[in-house]
């Protein structure tokens, strides 16, 4: 082969590298607990990120009007206010387990995009509640 062509096969390829990895970096959320988010320096303000926490007890407040779902998540010591425009998912409970994913504020607020709640009937073990048939 000449070498003008592998020369610029290899520019192709390498850019094609460069525009992948790049793409990973910039969709990467990192997966935090409270306790490991507030054990950081500097917290990340404006940086994508996913917390998880528990719903802090009496702490859901869901406006109907503006679309709108306020709540806590805390895990020991550390709480934070999660913000979330959308629907307000039917299992969000009080205690319940929850991932939430979107940017902090400057004023310490998760803007969440994204909710993900963990169904705890799954882990209980089989006899506590339920049947035989395990519901």
């Amino acid at each position: 082969m000449k070498p003008k062509i592998i020369i610029g096969v290899a520019i192709i390829v390498g850019a094609l590298i460069y525009l992948i990895a790049g793409g990973f970096k910039s969709s990467a959320v990192y997966y935090l607990t409270v306790p490991e988010l507030y054990a950081k320096e500097h917290l990340p303000v404006g940086e994508g990120l996913r917390i998880s926490g528990y719903v802090v007890p009496e702490t859901i407040n869901w406006n109907s009007q503006n679309i709108q779902l306020n709540f806590a998540m805390a895990e020991g010591p550390d709480t934070l206010r999660v913000k979330y425009d959308g629907i307000m998912p039917d299992q969000l409970a009080d205690a319940q387990q929850v991932v939430a994913e979107g940017t902090l504020d400057s004023t310490g607020v998760l803007h969440a995009t994204k909710l993900l709640l963990k169904c705890p009937s799954k882990y209980e073990a089989k006899g506590q509640g339920t049947n035989d048939r395990g519901y």
